[in-house]
């Protein structure tokens, strides 16, 4: 018998609180990452709005101008400045106005789910429950924003062309240029847009003046950015996401992909019994198996050694294993839409996947969980129509059942988050307590590192190093995080080695450890999102000008 759906309000209600029970009990995680990026702009725009990254940071080692750091555009920053104003700067404040684009995200999905599938409510519940949306959602950078423009413009726009409504048309066409001004990958919505449109069938001039309107707002946005920092942000942030390279060469890049999609959205590992028939799981164990044997072949994957001194690392081979075979069998999951459905709507998401996956893989810089997040609600979407499939039928069975795979996902995505956050306040109290020890025996205390760890040093009155000005005094301290970013060798004849501090903020899981390969910011840290593991200690290294 079928179970009845929840109404259409008892399931915004449902989201609501589901989505602010998920992220609660993480806004008071510290800034983290490229968090202070956002935080300094937000400042800044406080100040002088028209010129938004008219200010100089040293992210790199270098002091340089904002514009040439950033890579993301200014409208996350003004909404934060917006949260700075209403309710202070405080992390708990800021993580508090960041739940909003999470929740408009999530009823966003719903929203399009509604359209696309007979249980929206589960296809919104598959993203709350993703680690890939409860780690960016404890985060305040731009993805969780981006991605509630995106759906919300996917939905208004499919609505506007099945109805004719030119409103809806123009209303999407905003969300499309919104969507691009929060992250730049926004901007792919327009040849995925056009291309459903012409799947659709409609006449081109319906349409085509509304994403005209779009690319032409992008372009302005080019010219502006030309005439206020000398160069065009837009290009310049495709040109920096093609020419820097890190976690290895295609082969590598694809294993990591496929394992980032998998570990981003691991319910498809619970869920495989109710998605596919036996043959099918018994190939998709045997690719498992597969994946592990050609990793010891290769040996490494980008920078981390799966194999090291003739010794099997085990445990982070099974996981890689499984995430891989998990992230064929979202690729299947399109697949199988496309020859099965054969609809606008089964195109839309399989070219909203392909595409996403493509950009991560092959055209950015680095695989991150915050460039897989764009795909989640097309994979969550794609994973219910795929069980109502299924269902058809037999009826969709106990309520537990069918729940229970979203519930092992939340787990492992809280679990995720609450290491992330772990690590994330590990580095505001080393800042606290390095500073508090060096600031009585030391001249002045200086710094290599960035992300949150350089946030919290400013705050406490170090000062970070600039490579090409590097001005060593004498008696002064330097703190290097070694597992931080852009770092540099310092002189040997200049400074020693004088203390060392180790922290190990979560003990089993890290999401951030070249050591364990866990590179959910980027896998030129390791190739999986998150590792259960026994995890290395964050080491400090303290030294002292001669």
């Amino acid at each position: 018998m079928r179970n009845p759906a929840p109404s259409h309000a008892a399931s915004l209600l449902i989201l609501a609180v589901v989505t602010a029970a998920c992220l609660l009990p993480f806004i008071g995680k510290a800034f983290h990452i490229d968090d202070p990026l956002f935080v300094w702009c937000a400042r800044h725009i406080r100040s002088d709005p028209f010129n938004f990254y008219g200010f100089n940071v040293n992210w790199d080692g270098e002091d340089k101008p904002m514009a040439a750091v950033t890579q993301n555009p200014p409208l996350a920053a003004y909404y934060m400045a917006l949260v700075g104003f209403l309710l202070g700067w405080s992390e708990i404040s800021l993580h508090l106005g960041f739940i909003i684009p999470a929740l408009a995200a999530v009823l966003g999905t719903y929203h399009l789910a509604r359209h696309l599938c007979s249980r929206p409510l589960l296809a919104a519940l598959g993203v709350v429950t993703a680690p890939v949306f409860l780690l960016s959602g404890s985060s305040l950078m731009c993805d969780t924003m981006m991605l509630a423009f995106w759906v919300w413009a996917v939905s208004f726009w499919i609505e506007g062309l099945k109805n004719e409504s030119q409103g809806k048309l123009f209303v999407a066409a905003l969300l499309v240029v919104a969507c691009s001004m929060t992250k730049y990958f926004g901007a792919c919505l327009i040849p995925l847009l056009a291309a459903y449109s012409l799947r659709e069938g409609r006449r081109i001039h319906s349409w085509l003046a509304y994403l005209l309107f779009a690319a032409s707002a992008l372009a302005f946005y080019q010219w502006l950015t030309q005439r206020l920092y000398g160069h065009g942000l837009l290009l310049n942030a495709m040109l920096y996401a093609t020419q820097l390279r890190v976690g290895g060469e295609l082969p590598s890049k694809i294993l990591s992909g496929l394992a980032f999609v998998g570990g981003c959205m691991v319910v498809v590992v619970p869920a495989a019994p109710l998605l596919w028939k036996r043959n099918t799981l018994v190939l998709g164990l045997v690719a498992a198996a597969l994946v592990g044997i050609l990793l010891v072949g290769m040996k490494s994957v980008g920078s981390f050694l799966v194999v090291e001194a003739e010794n099997i690392k085990w445990p982070f081979l099974i996981q890689m294993s499984v995430y891989v075979a998990a992230g064929l069998s979202v690729a299947w999951l399109a697949i199988q839409e496309l020859q099965e459905g054969k609809t606008p709507g089964a195109a839309l998401l399989a070219l909203w996947i392909t595409g996403t996956f493509v950009f991560a893989c092959a055209v950015n810089w680095t695989i991150s969980g915050r460039n897989i997040l764009p795909m989640l609600p097309a994979v969550s979407i794609l994973l219910v129509r795929r069980l109502e499939m299924q269902k058809l039928r037999h009826g969709w069975g106990s309520t537990l059942k069918t729940l229970a795979p979203f519930g092992i996902s939340l787990t492992i995505a809280a679990l995720a988050t609450l290491a992330d956050c772990k690590l994330a306040d590990s580095a505001k109290e080393s800042a606290r307590l390095l500073t508090q020890r060096l600031g009585a025996t030391s001249s002045a205390i200086r710094f290599e590192g960035h992300w949150g760890f350089q946030y919290y040093m400013e705050e406490l009155g170090a000062k970070a190093l600039d490579r090409q000005n590097l001005r060593l005094v004498p008696n002064e301290a330097i703190v290097v995080p070694s597992g931080n970013s852009y770092l540099f060798p310092l002189r040997e004849d200049r400074v020693a080695l004088w203390s060392t501090y180790e922290t190990t903020p979560s003990k089993w899981l890290t999401t951030m450890s070249g050591l364990a390969g866990a590179g959910y910011y980027s896998d030129g840290w390791g190739p999986l999102p998150f590792v259960f593991c026994s995890v290395p200690a964050e080491r400090y290294l303290v030294y002292r000008v001669h």
